[in-house]
This record gives C-alpha cells, structure tokens and sequence, in this order.
C-alpha cells in the first residue's frame, strides 16, 4: 500500500536523497488543538503537556493529487509528493509504534469530542507513552487513539494517516531503546557560531530507518519541470534508477483537477 507526503522543493530533494521520513512533535503543528481533547483538573492538563514532548506524528494522505494539499504543503506546486511503501515494520510495528500505520486514519468531526478524565486516568495514559504502561491498559490506549486520531471536519481534505511514535521510553535503558533502528533518529541542527549550533526546525524528527519510495510527483511549477537541461535529466534518471515511478503534475484544462503523466527518460 502507497501513502503520500507533501514536501516543499528544498524538503523534498533532500527526502528523496536520504530516503528517510521526518516527525513531529504535536506542539510544533500548525492546527493549535492538536491532542488537546482531554480536559480535568490543572494538574491533568500539565499531564498532557507533557505528553506532546513524548510523541512524534508523521502525518501523510492517500491522495497525491490534491490541490489544496499543493498549495498548503507543496510548495504552491513548486514541490514534490512522494509516495511511501507502508507495508513496512517501520510503518506497521505495533511495538515500536503508538498508533501504526493500520490504526491510524483520522476521524473527522464536527463537534469536539471532549474526555473528562481523572489525575489518575491521565498519569497512566502518561506511562503507557513513556513506556511504563501495562499491555492490558485497554483505557490508555482507547485515550492515545482518542488523543491524536481526532480532528475538526475543516481538514478532512488532507485524508490524512498517522503514525505516532515515542520518542524515548522511560520503561527502557537508552541504549536498548534506540537501539532497535526504528527508535532511531536525528534533529537537524545548524552552526550558528563557532561550537553553537541550533535546532533549525523545532520538533522535527528525522528517524535514521530508510524507507521505500514508489513514487515520485513534480508539481506544476517544480523547478525540474521548468527547466529540464541536462543536470536535472540525470536527476530524474538517477531517481528513476531506484525503480522508482515519476510523475509530472498539471492542470486539466476540462475541470478543476489535477492529472499526473507518467515521465519516461
């Protein structure tokens, strides 16, 4: 099975190029209500915070031609969407994933599905992220779907599919969580002074496993398109090597969509 995501220009050669995906951290998302659908005491609420720096969301869609999606997250059709194989154990894991892939559509709905919950409720739905939860826990886990698979109908243009994933397990050594390759992963940072470097985009988490791409779409305005000399031939040959498909995305000039030809080089 194929699923999507939308990357800038510069985001998406370097996608392509490593072959590995990037998470986020809930806090750093653009919609404000992400995981924010448990209410309780004060304390539950600090509870929660503190879940957000727990988890990463990788966020992709089954739909590669969406226009919406390519002017919000492709760059106004100047980027990419690449298309992942998610019959993968990095993907599928249920160990070393909160929410798989098979488990994670997101439920769209008009009203806000609010869960009242106790300090106590919230301290173990807290432990079963850090991975000091009970496998039996049935409740915490209905909370973590509960927490991240729900969203206002205004994005159920995206179809999006989740996977979420700890980022750290208090119930394990370090060593032995991120050990195991799917735990893995890098924050980009960049040198802002001799022997200081920053964080160059908040929350974002690029895990080390390399994943399968099936699939490659330029969008209409993508710079390779535009101008296809020589470098950017080899380029889409060099991708094209790889067994992947590529696609070039444009306008259908009888309605409002978008249709994808398929590149031959």
């Amino acid at each position: 099975m194929i699923l999507y995501k939308y990357y800038n220009f510069e985001s998406g050669k370097i996608a392509l190029e490593s072959e590995r995906v990037g998470f986020r951290s809930p806090q750093h998302f653009n919609d404000p209500f992400e995981a924010s659908l448990i209410e309780g005491k004060s304390h539950t609420g600090d509870l929660v915070k503190n879940i957000r720096d727990a988890v990463a969301i990788l966020s992709l869609t089954r739909d590669p031609l969406n226009p919406l999606m390519w002017a919000h997250y492709g760059d106004e059709h100047k980027g990419f969407v690449i298309g992942y194989e998610v019959k993968d154990p990095f993907f599928q894991c249920e160990k070393s994933n909160l929410i798989p892939v098979q488990k994670g559509n997101i439920i769209y709905t008009k009203t806000k599905p609010f869960i009242k919950t106790s300090t106590v409720v919230t301290t173990n739905l807290c432990n079963t992220i850090e991975g000091l939860h009970n496998e039996g826990d049935l409740k915490s886990l209905e909370l973590i779907n509960h927490l991240f698979l729900n969203k206002d109908t205004i994005w159920s243009y995206e179809e999006e599919v989740r996977i979420v994933k700890r980022t750290y397990s208090a119930g394990m050594e370090m060593q032995e969580f991120f050990g195991n390759p799917y735990n893995r992963f890098q924050e980009p940072t960049e040198e802002i002074s001799p022997g200081y470097c920053k964080i160059k985009i908040p929350g974002l988490k690029i895990y080390d496993y390399q994943v399968r791409i099936k699939e490659v779409y330029l969008g209409e305005r993508n710079p390779i398109l535009e101008n296809r000399d020589q470098k950017n031939l080899d380029y889409l040959a060099k991708i094209q090597k790889k067994g992947r498909k590529i696609y070039s995305v444009s306008v259908d000039s009888k309605s409002w969509n978008l249709i994808k030809t398929q590149l031959s080089h």
